[in-house]
């Protein structure tokens, strides 16, 4: 008996070793406090026994770590599957480098694409129809976008369940393109658009975090807008 439980548990400690997020990848970190809930993606620098190391808090200059204790949530994927867990801060470093040291997961749970960071946005689109032969573009304006899906206007109307390939390109100059998504459902829009719900089925991981870093970037210049508001001083 006292064998079977020991085997049961290193049967445990791999599987959890084989969905933790691997050493130079890339996860969402979640920092909630009673103002605000905020999103920022962080690499894994180290694994030691007991957590993690992250750093390379990109463009967060202004970031402040809570301290030590504090409960946050992470996320990552592996093979085009989310996953998250709740973790707690156990060391913190602000200067020169950012460096936050968390506890290792006790319990990975699967998550939903709806999980991801969710911004609205008015971006133009290029949305074919993979069930066209004639591959004739239609254009339209990406209205919320996330990690897992997005919003899309469209004058025309997509049949639920019909898959589309989209490009489009971020302020910044980057293109995303060749991603597939499916419509999901369709609703009324103004000026009689419609808006397409889609979900991404084939998008590379390179381009899924093009578009987290972006989410997180207006979120970001959001919070800074609100801020000034607040305080026109």
């Amino acid at each position: 008996m006292k064998m079977d439980i020991i085997i049961f548990q290193e049967i445990a400690k791999k599987i959890m070793k084989e969905i933790s997020p691997k050493i130079g990848s890339q996860v969402e970190v979640v920092l909630a406090s009673e103002k605000e809930t905020s999103h920022y993606l962080a690499i894994v620098a180290e694994e030691t026994e007991k957590g993690i190391i992250l750093s390379s808090f990109e463009g967060i200059e202004d970031l402040k770590f809570p301290e030590p204790d504090i409960p946050i949530k992470l996320r990552f994927n592996l093979k085009d599957v989310g996953y998250e867990f709740d973790s707690l801060i156990l060391a913190k470093k602000e200067s020169p480098y950012k460096f936050l040291y968390v506890a290792k997961p006790v319990k990975v749970l699967r998550r939903q694409l709806r999980a991801y960071l969710r911004i609205d946005c008015e971006i133009p689109v290029t949305v074919i129809r993979r069930d066209d032969p004639r591959k004739h573009p239609i254009a339209g304006v990406i209205t919320n976008i996330s990690g897992g899906g997005l919003l899309v206007s469209l004058i025309v109307t997509i049949p639920a369940d019909v898959q589309v390939e989209l490009k489009f390109e971020f302020e910044d100059g980057t293109s995303i393109s060749n991603v597939i998504a499916r419509v999901l459902s369709i609703r009324a829009g103004e000026g009689g658009s419609r808006i397409h719900a889609m979900q991404f089925d084939s998008i590379s991981e390179e381009q899924r975090t093009a578009i987290i870093k972006y989410t997180f970037k207006l979120q970001q210049r959001a919070a800074k807008k609100a801020k000034k508001e607040e305080n026109p001083s």
